[in-house]
């Protein structure tokens, strides 16, 4: 009989009420979640998918929510990849909007296109799923 291994799989999630003041308090607690998981979470990886995972969380606060509405925010580690994925409750896809050299918003989905290695949108009747995944190396750091 030949033995398989598979690989080590990490899951995390939450759910919070959508207000982007509560942005910082997601940040922290994936940092303390990756830290449990044996990640550098003060090194350059983190940042990467903590910057991914923040840009994912601003635009489903701001673009997929309404007043009392929630986000679901979870973290999937298997396979040498982390998928950060966030949850709204608005189904439809909003094209990205236009933005100008000076301007303060509108970059945010390009970001994390360039981060990433793959970017998704699940929707369903009532929901919508923007995932995006990030290498991640023997020490469950991305790069």
């Amino acid at each position: 009989m030949v033995a398989v291994e598979y690989p080590t799989v990490r899951r995390w999630k939450g759910r919070y009420r959508a207000d982007t003041d509560l942005v910082p308090t997601v940040r922290h607690s994936v940092r303390s979640e990756l830290g449990k998981w044996g990640w550098d979470v003060r090194g350059e990886r983190a940042d990467v998918l903590l910057l991914v995972l923040t840009e994912l969380l601003t635009n489903a606060i701001r673009h997929g929510s309404g007043p009392g509405d929630f986000v679901v925010v979870r973290l999937d580690e298997r396979g040498g990849t982390c998928r950060a994925e966030v949850e709204d409750s608005r189904p439809d896809r909003l094209l990205p909007g236009a933005f100008t050299a000076c301007g303060e918003h509108g970059r945010g989905l390009i970001l994390v296109d360039r981060l990433a290695l793959a970017v998704g949108v699940v929707t369903t009747a009532t929901t919508k799923k923007v995932w995006a995944s990030v290498l991640a190396d023997d020490t469950g750091a991305t790069r």
